[in-house]
């Protein structure tokens, strides 16, 4: 009598590992790939931020003044091979050019004939385990 409770114990272990592993492989198919919205105050949000202006300044922008963030329209993620990050961003000519050192804290030009804004929406990706991270793709137009 002790072998058949063992095997019904068995099989009930058995079907609630099974059962287990479908909810999670569930879950997981649930929230990857969705596009949801990212937290700014989020510390990897902030550095794939700050990676994006900084190569919106190098590569991007052809203007000789720096420029920096007026605001941060919105930004979105979505896990993939990696994290895809999606940001609007409305930025600022600064009165500094871009060969001058700490560049952070530049303030905008507010003269009519220096003030130039421009609106750009990026799609990064980073792959952090491999620590690799790119702009896939970019579209900017002044405002």
């Amino acid at each position: 009598m002790a072998w058949p409770m063992r095997a019904l114990l068995l099989l009930l272990t058995a079907l609630m590992v099974v059962l287990a592993r479908s909810a999670s492989a569930q879950s997981r198919k649930t929230s990857s790939g969705d596009i949801h919205a990212a937290d700014l105050n989020d510390k990897s949000v902030q550095c794939v931020l700050n990676f994006t202006i900084r190569e919106y300044n190098k590569d991007i922008s052809k203007d000789e003044y720096y420029s920096r963030p007026l605001q941060v329209m919105a930004a979105y993620q979505q896990v993939v091979g990696g994290v895809n990050y999606y940001f609007n961003v409305k930025f600022g000519r600064t009165t500094c050019t871009k060969s001058q050192p700490n560049l952070d804290n530049c303030p905008f030009n507010d003269q009519p004939e220096l003030k130039e804004e421009e609106f750009c929406s990026f799609q990064i990706n980073e792959v952090s385990q491999e620590n690799k991270i790119s702009i896939l793709n970019y579209k900017c137009r002044k405002v």
